[in-house]
Parts: C-alpha cells; structure tokens; sequence
C-alpha cells in the first residue's frame, strides 16, 4: 500500500536456492509502485534482500511513484543527513547466467559460458551461490526504484553494496534505478548477462560500477557522481577488474554507452580498467 512503509528486517529471502539447472521454484515477490520498504533500526542485524536462484522480484515503481528502498532512519526529521551511508545491506538478485569464477569443485567454465557446474558464493553473506548455463535467466524487474544509505563491509574484500547482482541473466529487467549513498559499490555485478539502463549512482563510498566476474552486458545511460566527503582512495566511477583471474572463461565484456562519470580527486581517474576484461 502507497503511504505505509514495510519494515525489512535481517536477512530475507525470495524463495530458495534451486541450483544452477533447477526449474523456477514460483517464488515471486511483487511490490507496487509508491512503496516504501525500510530496514529496521531497532536490532543490530544486517538487513538486506536476496531474491535466490529460480526466484524473482517484480519491483515496478513509476516516475512519480518510484519504489524506495531505505533505511528506517531515513523515515524521521533530520534522521539522514549528507554523510549518512551504511545503514542496511542493500538488494542482492542471484541467478543462473554464466560466471567466469567458479568454486572449488565446479566448473570451470568455458568461453561460451556452458558449465553447467559452475557457480559460486555471493559475497556479504554465507552460502548463497549465483551462476549457471542459462544466459537469457530472470531473476524478475526493477524499475523505477531508489535504494538509499546501504552498503555493509563485513571484512576486506567482502560487502555488501547498494545493488548486487550475482549471474542474473538477460531476461532480467534492470532500469531507471538510483543507488544513493551506499558506503561501497552503488552497483557490483559478479558475471551473468543482464543489460542496465538509467542508472544513477550518486554518493557511493567506493566505485560507482563495480563489474568483473565474466560479466557481459549492456549499460546505457548511466550517471555516476562519486562521493566527495571522505570516499576511500580507490573509488573509481568504474572499475572493471578480474580479480587477478585474467585467464578463466568466459572473460568480462561489458559494454557502457552515454554515461557520464563525475569523479572526485581522491581516485588516480575515473576508470580503472584492468587485466581479464574485453
């Protein structure tokens, strides 16, 4: 309902893991357009959403009702403020299109991203896989959404971002979405095919676009305007990587058009591009 907020608190799921071949398992989460889900500030759990493998979300919001996603903080007077970041986990979306970092025991993969073995472990959380054969999977639609404040780092090297994507493939539905203030990535993409339009990155802790992972898809029209009160020194607008796996399959070639990055000083450019991507 328009006007009332709903309270998401801890970790909650969209359906289950089905694997990297399972059939849909049904579970669909449908959120209407002028809604507002706030994580809860009254317990000291990391709240986020994951929507699993063989699941979707369908978050259809419009230009004038869009879907915001926040903290509950956000929800009072004078409760957020510039500086204000980190305060839930963000939206995780998992899928079945190709990786090209596979864990121990599956894979690898190969260049046309045919393994059906290969998956591996999402970041920020424990035992939840994305990856699989299915390049054209859907893991539901997103548009017209806000995600405000989040972003958690639970060690190095292992956070959680604005919005993850984890081997969604190009059946998913991914535009008009901002990721405001996350305290890392405003979007990180781990393989898979999905295609993005209109989206808005503004005041992210670290890179605007984070993709690697044998990602290979389409951005267009796409704005980044990094953080400028205390970004940490490698934040980038984009930084397209291989996590020094640049020989595995398939490699990264995502392709960006219309953007336009605003970067602060404190990164040495706005565009880190190195090894394992196209």
């Amino acid at each position: 309902i328009a006007g009332v907020f709903y309270r998401l608190r801890a970790q909650d799921e969209v359906g289950t893991d089905v694997g990297t071949t399972g059939a849909d398992n049904g579970a669909i989460l449908n959120i209407e357009a002028g809604v507002v889900i706030a994580a809860d500030s009254s317990e000291t759990t990391n709240d986020l959403l994951i929507v699993n493998r063989g699941s979707k979300i369908n978050a259809v919001g419009t230009a004038t009702a869009p879907i915001v996603f926040t903290s509950q903080q956000n929800l009072a007077t004078n409760g957020v403020s510039d500086a204000t970041q980190g305060q839930w986990g963000g939206i995780v979306m998992l899928g079945r299109a190709p990786v090209a970092v596979c864990a121990t025991g599956t894979g690898p993969n190969t260049a046309a991203g045919g393994s059906t073995t290969c998956q591996q472990a999402i970041e920020g959380v424990t035992g939840r896989f994305y990856g699989g054969p299915t390049a054209n999977d859907s893991s539901g639609t997103m548009q017209f959404v806000q995600i405000r404040y989040s972003g958690i780092a639970i060690s190095d090297g292992n956070e959680l971002q604005g919005l993850t994507l984890g081997g969604t493939g190009s059946g998913t539905v991914l535009d008009h979405i901002q990721s405001h203030n996350s305290a890392d990535d405003g979007v990180e993409i781990f393989g898979g095919t999905s295609n993005m339009k209109y989206i808005a990155i503004t005041g992210a802790d670290d890179d605007g676009f984070d993709i690697d992972n044998g990602y290979r898809g389409f951005i267009q029209f796409m704005i980044a305007a990094q953080r400028t009160i205390g970004a940490t020194a490698d934040s980038f607008s984009t930084e397209i990587d291989s996590n020094n796996a640049e020989d595995l399959l398939p490699r990264t070639f995502g392709r960006y058009a219309n953007f336009t990055f605003i970067q602060t000083a404190l990164a040495p450019a706005a565009i880190r591009l190195r090894g394992g991507a196209d």
